[in-house]
């Protein structure tokens, strides 16, 4: 056991009891795998901003904030008390209330490509709903999407998200299929086909090698999964000419980057107009919220108005919608937009500096208030190329700042940081010097 491990289990011992009576009814003891990391996770008692308390009363600064579903902080006022409004009227109808149209509304002002948009519970549902729509649409079958990138937990989609390393995936420029879980039966991924991210050659030659079954292609406009990957210059005017001129409708995975790099995310950032964008983290402010939209002639299609069926009893409730527009539009201002985007900056440049004065074979890939540390001597441009890292200083990394009262990010090497409108300098300048600390240990320890 590494120091820093055992310091992590030494201060957090009524986590380790409460993972063990978890995990004799509920697999993992988590509600999802990727709050799982050995040999157990923290639990929660309470959170305020950029804060969180275990339950031995332990303070963290935390930038997963959720895997950058808290942008407004944690128990954010003006979020809490729009839903504490709603629940006394209501959490759930089954009928139509006037907030969901409120927030599309919001949304639409940001993103002015999404003339009408349906609300889902979660990113998975939006990004699921998405491609089926543009399978409706185009009525072709074959769905394009990037190695490394994860859209969700759908059969579909669920497809060389975590390409293990030591997995043979076809060569980088025309990567191979890889199924991510037991249970997908074949067909269900027989018509997904992957490409290189940042490779324009690679979208072009499936496209042509695939002409005419190709519905869709689907991408994250800054790669999420890999650390935080942004694309390179010209990559996505590039992808948007070849999906015009090959009659494939273009889908904006923009679940974790929407409303935060820029008020309209990445679609404005980049200057692109997709067909189809898909939503959710920001919009919700916290709660289970998620959302997909596009084109009129396209969004037209969904039931009762066409035949591509979308359904959920929770869809649109006025718990979630209320925090959604709450957060966006009395939370994530254009100055709040442009502050954690300042602050993003002021992050990554502190860890580059570090990082560079240790003499580490290391590197910060960022966009806006999203980034991580990469453990690769040069910047990568692909998943690939980032998953070629030093998984065990990475893992150093992790547990150091653990053990030192931060959560540096999501609890996978692949997971980015996300600074959210609670952070203030402080907790940056707090973080560096936490940072310089542990990553001196680790090139001390495994260099």
């Amino acid at each position: 056991m590494s120091k820093f491990l055992e310091e992590y289990t030494k201060r957090t011992p009524t986590s380790g009891k409460e993972a063990a009576r978890a995990q004799a009814i509920i697999p993992g003891g988590v509600g999802s795998a990727i709050q799982f990391w050995p040999p157990y996770p923290l639990f929660v008692d309470n959170s305020e901003g950029a804060y969180v308390w275990d339950l031995d009363g332990n303070k963290y600064i935390d930038y997963s904030m959720c895997y950058a579903a808290m942008i407004s902080g944690h128990a954010n006022p003006i979020v809490t008390k729009a839903i504490q409004e709603q629940a006394e009227k209501g959490v759930l109808f089954g009928l139509s209330g006037t907030v969901a149209t409120d927030l599309a509304e919001e949304i639409q002002r940001r993103y002015p490509s999404m003339e009408m948009m349906r609300f889902t519970q979660s990113g998975v549902e939006a990004t699921m709903n998405a491609v089926r729509l543009a399978r409706a649409a185009t009525e072709k079958m074959g769905v394009i999407k990037c190695e490394g990138m994860y859209h969700g937990a759908s059969d579909t989609l669920l497809v060389s998200c975590g390409v293990p390393s030591n997995t043979p995936a076809g060569p980088g420029w025309m990567p191979s299929p890889h199924v991510e879980s037991a249970g997908i039966p074949a067909g269900s991924t027989d018509h997904t086909y992957v490409v290189q991210f940042n490779h324009i050659e690679s979208l072009e030659y499936c496209l042509n090698k695939h002409a005419g079954e190709i519905a869709c292609f689907i991408i994250e406009p800054c790669m999420t999964n890999g650390g935080v990957i942004p694309p390179d210059p010209g990559y996505l005017d590039a992808v948007r000419e070849l999906t015009i001129k090959h009659n494939v409708l273009l889908i904006f995975d923009e679940v974790k980057v929407g409303c935060r790099l820029a008020m309209g995310g990445a679609a404005e950032l980049y200057n692109i107009k997709p067909d189809i964008v898909t939503l959710a983290k920001a919009i919700g402010g916290g709660t289970p919220l998620g959302a997909f939209g596009g084109r009129r002639d396209l969004m037209s299609l969904i039931s009762p108005l066409g035949p591509s069926i979308h359904f959920g009893t929770y869809n649109a409730n006025p718990l979630t919608t209320a925090a959604g527009l709450a957060c966006l539009k009395e939370v994530m201002t254009e100055e709040a937009t442009k502050r954690i985007n300042e602050l993003g900056k002021k992050y990554a440049a502190g860890l580059e500096a570090i990082i560079n004065k240790l003499g580490l074979p290391a590197c910060v890939t960022h966009e806006g208030p999203l980034g991580g540390i990469q453990f690769v001597p040069e910047k990568p441009h692909t998943y690939r190329q980032a998953n070629q890292g030093n998984k065990a200083m990475w893992t150093e990394y992790w547990y150091g700042m653990l053990s030192k009262g931060v959560i540096p990010m999501g609890s996978g090497w692949f997971e980015e940081y996300s600074i959210s409108v609670a952070h203030t300098e402080e907790d940056i300048n707090e973080t560096l010097n936490i940072t310089e600390d542990v990553l001196a240990t680790v090139k001390k320890n495994l260099m």
